[in-house]
């Protein structure tokens, strides 16, 4: 059973709505008139009822979609803070094993924080952020057994984490004027994450707290004495309780450069962070994340699209940061949404797999689908460096595909990170460089320049994979401002 939740239009815009009834009469008729049938009908509708409103049906519509979205959130926070997923009431009860953390900040509350002045134009990051518990026995485990309900000496540590978090946290080693947006809890976890933050100088004033009872999102893993990952329970079900009117807010009232969104945020969150920096103008970098969260900014696109504020969502997101799966995923999906007319020709795919023969034709046709919807696409490709699809020069509307070269660390010592130190690398070149959006959606960035921040961002994940940490201390704005 469901229910459906009626929600009108802002007060402010109803009184047009005999102007835009009429405007729909007439351009339905002039559609009959012309012969305008099946999948033409929409298009044609949405284009002619905008220009006998003189833009003023848009304007609506998207206050109308921004208005459903308030009262959505507003309604699934309420139902969250209630009950739990069994009925039960929720608990924010958590324990943290560091006396010293909390001796020294006893006195201190989690909430009341004061926004600090930023730069005009900053980088906002908006994703998840989280407590990784990571234990590691001290014994060897028989991994095809059943573990027994007993016990394990071993280490067990703690550290902050979360895909949006070390992003923000790589931006802002980098020079980077970062706001970072995300969702914590009112218990010790939340102080944890804030606090870390805070610790390095990142403004906390846009850390979200969506109920008295949210719990702080953990990935607690139990590893092997060799490393290996035996089970994990991941808890982020606070990440998809950002609220999508606070995004709507930061960046109007911020107009960023470049916003970063990870696949952690829910795809009402993510719609209205597409569109709110379509009326910024500002760039938009998705970050997958996990091949099962990777295809949520297609449901977002889909939802725009349904929602009818434009026609085309071409090019309103210009840069993907996927990994080969996720790249295979992202495809198949968006054709299942009909984001996409069509997967490029064999022919084609063959052609440039000939010319680009480092590359798998598998990941060349990937990247040819979803190019009319990303114009950008960094594919990360682990030790064999990254692919790299753009616009060409002489015209936006063909690809040209590149492989860059991987960088070789001295040591690995931990791989937890890497990818977002390079996600968080590539945001704080474009926000160094002020890149900017054409009318049309594309980035005012040569290809050239391109190759030059992802080869400066694998810097950062080689860092990364050097240190114990996620994101490497040793990160500092030379790092991309220089070769």
């Amino acid at each position: 059973t469901g229910q459906v939740i009626a929600v009108p239009i802002p007060e402010e815009y109803a009184e047009d709505s005999r102007m835009f009834e009429q405007a729909v009469d007439t351009a339905v008729s002039e559609a009959e008139a012309n012969g305008v049938r099946g999948k033409e009908s929409t298009p044609f509708l949405l284009k002619r009822v905008v220009e006998l409103t003189k833009g003023a049906s848009l304007v609506a519509n998207i206050a109308l979609v921004k208005n459903n979205a308030r009262v959505a959130s507003q309604i699934s926070a309420s139902l969250a803070s209630m009950t739990g997923p069994f009925g039960q009431k929720r608990s924010n009860s958590r324990q943290f094993s560091s006396q010293s953390f909390f001796l020294q900040k006893k006195d201190q509350n989690v909430s009341g924080s004061e926004s600090r002045k930023h730069e005009q134009n900053p980088l906002v990051v908006i994703g998840g952020s989280a407590i990784d518990v990571t234990a590691q026995v001290s014994s060897n485990l028989e991994l095809h057994k059943p573990l027994a309900a007993t016990s394990y000496p071993g280490t067990v540590y703690t550290s902050v984490g979360g895909v949006g978090q070390n992003i923000a946290r790589a931006a802002h080693f980098l020079g980077a004027d970062t706001v970072f947006v995300s969702a914590i809890g009112h218990d010790a976890y939340g102080n944890t994450v804030k606090y870390a933050l805070e610790g390095i100088g990142m403004d906390t004033a846009h850390l979200q707290y969506p109920g008295e009872n949210s719990r702080t999102a953990v990935y607690n893993a139990l590893h092997s004495q060799s490393g290996d990952l035996v089970a994990a329970v991941a808890d982020m079900e606070i990440n998809g309780m950002i609220s999508a009117q606070q995004i709507e807010e930061v960046i109007s009232k911020m107009v960023p450069s470049v916003v970063g969104l990870d696949a952690n945020i829910s795809i009402l969150a993510t719609s209205s962070a597409i569109t709110a920096a379509m009326q910024t103008r500002s760039c938009i970098l998705f970050e997958p994340t996990s091949v099962p969260k990777c295809t949520s900014v297609l449901s977002a696109l889909s939802f725009i699209k349904r929602s009818e504020m434009v026609v085309d969502v071409s090019r309103l997101v210009h840069i993907i940061t996927p990994n080969q799966l996720e790249l295979q995923r992202m495809s198949e999906v968006a054709l299942e949404l009909a984001l996409i007319e069509s997967a490029p020709l064999a022919e084609t795919v063959h052609e440039m797999a000939e010319q680009h023969y480092m590359l798998e034709a598998t990941i060349i046709r990937d990247a040819l689908t979803l190019f009319p919807l990303f114009p950008v696409q960094i594919i990360k490709l682990g030790e064999k460096g990254a692919a790299i699809v753009s616009p060409s020069p002489r015209s936006p509307t063909t690809p040209i595909i590149r492989n860059i070269r991987p960088l070789k660390p001295s040591l690995i010592i931990n791989s937890n990170g890497a990818g977002d130190s390079m996600v968080g690398a590539i945001l704080a070149s474009l926000y160094s460089r002020k890149v900017t959006v054409s009318n049309d959606g594309y980035l005012d960035i040569a290809p050239q320049d391109i190759d030059t921040i992802v080869s400066r961002a694998q810097k950062a994940s080689i860092l990364s994979l050097e240190s114990s940490l996620a994101v490497s201390e040793k990160l500092c704005p030379e790092l991309i401002d220089s070769d």
